[in-house]
């Protein structure tokens, strides 16, 4: 083998090594708050001694997180149910960010208080599930996320696990059934969603259908609350269960403004 080739290639793995090495010891999500503790502390946080906060969480978080408020699992209130004693609740008794999210987390992802993920996550609350406007607030959704990349489990599934959950009662037992159709003749398999006097192209992954249509927005500006779960389009793209808005659509289509957020025309 060609001795300048054998060089290039132990740089090449040289650098994937200390690449790997770098985000195994990166924390993953996680907030850099070194000396910054006044901004959110009055007193310091010491083990065993309440906390005292400049102000309520929610509004700390929401400083930075301001998309989260929308369309999300409610706070400000105190649970009707038992939680488990890791879950924080305020100095009230009340739900706010910090129950489900541990700020100082640097290993954890999404830093979740609970090693569980989706489903089970909100299970740990709401065990069997929590009726919310006549769906089912435990599907592992709390609040909006604009897009969240492929996983090795949905390689080869055609819609994303979102819109897998919403099909479970969509089928006409429990909610009003959703006629989903194959469709035919597009370049790579996809479902067509059938309502009243229209139907939506679901499962195509947005970001290669809006690279070669010129009619869809690109993905970069799209609003954060159109979510693309696993870089496709599904329910939770349009739909939220949160949402205070007709058919829990994400934000109102007064004008078409919802279809036209994603079309251009």
């Amino acid at each position: 083998m060609n001795k300048r080739l054998v060089a290039l290639l132990a740089v090449v793995g040289a650098m994937v090594l200390m690449l790997s090495s770098f985000l195994a010891a990166r924390p993953n999500n996680a907030h850099d708050f070194s000396g910054r503790c006044e901004s959110c502390h009055l007193t310091s946080p010491r083990k065993g001694q309440k906390n005292i906060f400049t102000m309520d969480i929610d509004t700390l978080c929401i400083e930075c997180h301001e998309v989260a408020v929308k369309n999300s699992h409610p706070t400000g209130m105190v649970p009707s149910m038992k939680i488990p004693e890791y879950y924080f609740l305020d100095w009230q008794g009340k739900l706010n960010c910090a129950t489900c999210h541990n700020p100082h987390a640097d290993d954890s992802k999404m830093m979740l208080r609970s090693k569980t993920r989706g489903r089970q996550f909100c299970e740990t609350c709401h065990a069997g599930g929590v009726l919310l406007g006549g769906h089912v607030a435990a599907s592992g959704m709390a609040h909006t996320k604009n897009w969240t990349p492929p996983t090795q489990e949905s390689f080869g599934q055609i819609l994303d696990r979102v819109s897998l959950e919403c099909l479970v009662c969509h089928e006409g037992s429990v909610g009003p059934s959703a006629d989903v159709q194959i469709r035919s003749g597009s370049e790579s398999q996809s479902l067509s969603y059938a309502g009243p006097g229209f139907s939506h192209p679901i499962g195509i992954d947005y970001g290669k259908a809006a690279a070669r249509d010129r009619q869809l927005r690109p993905l970069d500006d799209l609003s954060p609350l159109i979510s693309l779960y696993e870089g496709k389009v599904g329910c939770a793209s349009c739909h939220n269960q949160f949402s205070h808005e007709g058919d829990m659509l994400v934000f109102s289509n007064r004008g078409s403004a919802l279809c036209l957020e994603c079309h251009i025309k």
